[in-house]
């Protein structure tokens, strides 16, 4: 056993010591119902890594200075007090060869909140058994009887139902974590999904740029050949359209690369909005923390429709939120998200669902409003470099609001108060 361990089992060991001074006296002066045994169990099925045998071994020695020590400061008579306490070294000793040679020749599998507590009561029962054998041997006092043996077993039997109950409760509680890890994991893997969809969208479109780039850039250099112009010239223009194609053949095998190992491992296969409200808002929490900041976000959903494009739903979102959150920029300001359903005052039928994401952020420049869905635009600059950010997420968002979801989109803004967002999607695109 290598260092790490022995510490680990050592340090287990002196828990089980102290424990053992939570007991209760029976049957015989000396004889005792400890809670060590509880707790030495407990460990024994958390701790898979460390022996058994020596965690029970370990126990019993530490259990015995410790009980010796206590009850030497109390009578200070050593060797009445070693008869005492010696026997119960036979408890822990048993307990630990019983355990291992169980699992070991005769179960000959991994431990299971199953086959545990029958091995626990056996190991219960046997080191009880061991222990009392030990003390009339020393004392010259105790005599077996049925009754003895009946009460041994009562013990061992409500012992090990307490110790079934604590493993089991960390056995649920232990699931639960692992659950909500995967669960947060998921979560972010989902998010990436989305992002990455997002991103690959851009890329496609500019595709279509660089189509155009290499094509105007040939069609030049075909004119050149009719016009009395430099070689080099001539050969720049056929390079630009070679570069181009060059670039073209590079997205494509990103995007390729992209759609087959990320995005379509994880397929959009839909998601409630109110899942998906959810899921951002924790998103926009976590960047809003990660920054220091305390932008307080408030969510509210009257409604609820299942959406199949959730990865672009996710984006709109997304974008809407971290806007309003970068134009607050930490002010201990506040972003409401809302969505609500427009229904029929007679039928009561879902005509459109309204989202709306509000802030009270420094607002936008009236001049500023008719363009800042036009991809590219943005009126954010970064602090360090001076340099404009590329400003992109509101362009998707038009996009995916027109083209993908069939609905409008509008803004309305004043300076030095808020900013508005609406959004109003056609209800009968949208299952229920």
């Amino acid at each position: 056993m290598d260092k790490v361990k022995i510490k680990r089992t050592i340090i287990l060991a002196i828990f089980v010591s102290a424990a053992s001074q939570v007991k209760f006296n029976f049957l015989t002066e000396g004889f005792i119902v400890a809670m060590s045994v509880m707790v030495m169990a407990i460990f024994i099925y958390c701790y898979e890594d460390l022996s058994a045998m020596y965690i029970a071994f370990c126990s019993g020695i530490f259990a015995v200075f410790f009980r010796l020590f206590i009850m030497l400061l109390e009578n200070g008579h050593f060797e009445q007090t070693s008869l005492l306490v010696l026997p119960d070294l036979a408890f822990f000793f048993t307990y630990g060869i019983v355990y291992t040679f169980i699992f070991k020749r005769i179960i000959k599998k991994p431990k299971s909140t199953r086959n545990f507590p029958v091995v626990v009561f056996v190991c219960d029962l046997c080191s009880n058994l061991a222990e009392m054998t030990t003390r009339c041997i020393v004392t010259e006092h105790l005599i077996f009887t049925v009754n003895i043996v009946i009460f041994l077993v009562v013990i061992a039997f409500f012992r090990t139902l307490l110790i079934q109950m604590i493993v089991i409760a960390i056995e649920s509680y232990s699931s639960f974590l692992v659950n909500q890890e995967h669960d947060e994991e998921y979560k972010k893997l989902l998010t990436q999904a989305s992002i990455f969809e997002s991103e690959l969208h851009l890329m496609e479109k500019n595709i279509v740029d660089i189509e155009s780039i290499m094509k105007k850039a040939y069609d030049l250099h075909s004119s050149m050949d009719a016009m009395d112009v430099p070689r080099e010239l001539k050969e720049s223009s056929l390079d630009i359209s070679r570069c181009a194609h060059e670039v073209k053949g590079d997205y494509l095998n990103a995007i390729i690369a992209l759609k087959e190992t990320y995005v379509g491992e994880f397929g959009d296969k839909g998601m409630s909005i109110n899942d998906i409200v959810s899921l951002e808002k924790a998103n926009i929490l976590s960047t809003i923390r990660n920054h220091g900041n305390q932008t307080e976000v408030v969510t509210r959903v009257r409604t609820e429709f299942h959406v199949k494009e959730s990865f672009k739903m996710m984006s709109i979102l997304r974008n809407l939120l971290t806007n309003s959150a970068e134009a607050i920029n930490g002010r201990g300001g506040r972003i409401q998200l809302g969505v609500n359903a427009i229904k029929d005052k007679k039928t009561g039928e879902e005509l459109e669902y309204i989202i709306n994401v509000h802030d009270n952020g420094p607002g936008i420049e009236k001049r500023e409003l008719e363009n800042i869905f036009l991809t590219g635009y943005s009126t954010k600059f970064d602090d360090k470099t001076g340099n404009i950010q590329r400003g992109l997420g509101l362009g998707i968002v038009r996009e995916y609001v027109e083209k993908d979801f069939h609905g409008t989109i509008s803004v309305s803004s004043e300076i030095g108060k808020y900013t508005d967002i609406t959004i109003t999607l056609p209800a009968k695109d949208f299952e229920v």
